[in-house]
């Protein structure tokens, strides 16, 4: 039984793998995926030992040995990046990882580079003194490109060359959900169902209770129709149903629109329009439109001015409603629109996802009742 390694360079090998390749007992080959597949086997040896021989093996003229699928052994341990960090590459690598080493069952995954979530580990490999060192100065001797660049953009950033490699077990399924949620849209997977877990989650429930019981309030009289744009899956549109409002969803993206079809049969309109198609082309008249935490999506909130109602209810977190659409609503779109109320629908909090693998800060969401003045013509 060996360790096999799937790193996307030689130093991710030393910054996130470690403590495998320092177990000398125990067989080791490295995949280098960002280097055609490159196939390494490792001496017996220890952790600094092997990724010095591995640095060396890419510099040798010659043809290089690859790995494919074929050779994947339910004997041997997969281990992988976080399909889930934010690298692309490294992401791209743990995907590919999880996808060609399926048939041997799960991956170990490196919990890597992922600071806008938690997660729930599966294994942890605290380093010994010795073994860190050996880490540092691997990767100041390899130049290490795996390190964040001041760059990054990120504000919360996991350990680039952490005292303890923590690494999750994910299957396939798993390993492609976690990708589709930093990456998506992307045609490396398929949409996974209730990608986040509207179903399941006690936050999404009760932001999505309190947006229909909101809304109802909104609209009290029977019958009233809501335009609800960019409506995923239909999981709010089926309570809007349910609280007797006339509605018509619409969700461009093909799967979540058929899937809100199936969900809605009978009981509500679904269409593929967009904000923008509804704006200037589609012109669904509408008692309101509801545009729950989808303004994220607009590049500029005045397309909001040609939509055929003269209610427009918005769902937002606090820190978009204060840094996006507060200076809208009261600057340029102050022209057409009318803050008339304001409403907490619910405070942020944290919450699980990928059924309880990962946590993360949800940002609580916020609602505006916006009305057309009388001079704005739609």
């Amino acid at each position: 039984m060996a360790n096999i390694v799937f790193a996307h360079q030689v130093p991710d090998a030393a910054a996130e793998f470690l403590s495998v390749l320092d177990r000398a007992d125990e067989p080791a080959a490295v995949v280098l995926t960002g280097d055609g597949w490159r196939y390494v086997e490792l001496p017996a040896a220890d952790a600094a030992t092997r990724v010095r021989h591995l640095a060396r093996a890419c510099t040798r003229p010659g043809p290089a040995a690859t790995w494919s699928p074929g050779q994947v052994s339910s004997d041997d341990t997969h281990w992988a990046h976080n399909p889930a960090d934010w690298r692309a590459e490294q992401a791209r690598s743990g995907l590919a990882a999880a996808q060609a080493a399926a048939a041997a069952g799960p991956v170990r995954h490196s919990l890597g580079h992922a600071g806008h979530s938690q997660f729930l580990i599966d294994e942890a490999h605290p380093l010994t003194e010795r073994q860190l060192r050996s880490k540092i100065v691997l990767l100041a001797d390899l130049k290490s490109g795996s390190l964040p660049s001041a760059t990054a953009g990120r504000d919360h950033l996991t350990q680039s060359a952490p005292s303890c490699e923590s690494f999750l077990h994910l299957d396939r399924e798993r390993a492609e959900h976690l990708y589709y949620l930093v990456y998506s849209p992307d045609p490396l997977v398929e949409v996974p169902r209730d990608p986040w877990d509207f179903a399941r989650s006690p936050y999404e429930r009760e932001r999505m209770t309190a947006t229909r019981d909101w809304v109802r309030a909104t609209l009290p009289h029977p019958g009233a129709s809501v335009v609800e744009a960019g409506a995923c899956e239909g999981a709010l549109s089926e309570l809007l149903c349910e609280a007797g409002l006339d509605v018509t969803a619409t969700e461009p993206a093909d799967d979540f629109r058929e899937r809100a079809a199936h969900r809605l049969a009978g009981r509500a309109t679904v269409t593929a329009d967009t904000v923008e198609d509804l704006a200037r082309t589609t012109r669904t008249p509408a008692d309101a439109y509801l545009l729950a935490e989808v303004l994220y999506y607009l590049d500029d909130p005045a397309v909001t001015e040609s939509l055929a109602t003269d209610l427009l209810l918005v769902t937002a977190p606090r820190e978009l409603l204060e840094t996006k659409l507060r200076p809208y609503f009261e600057g340029p779109g102050a022209a057409c629109w009318r803050i008339e109320s304001e409403h907490e629908l619910l405070g942020a909090r944290l919450d699980f996802l990928v059924d309880g693998l990962m946590y993360q800060r949800k940002r609580g969401s916020v609602g505006l009742v916006c009305r057309r003045r009388a001079q704005a013509a739609r």
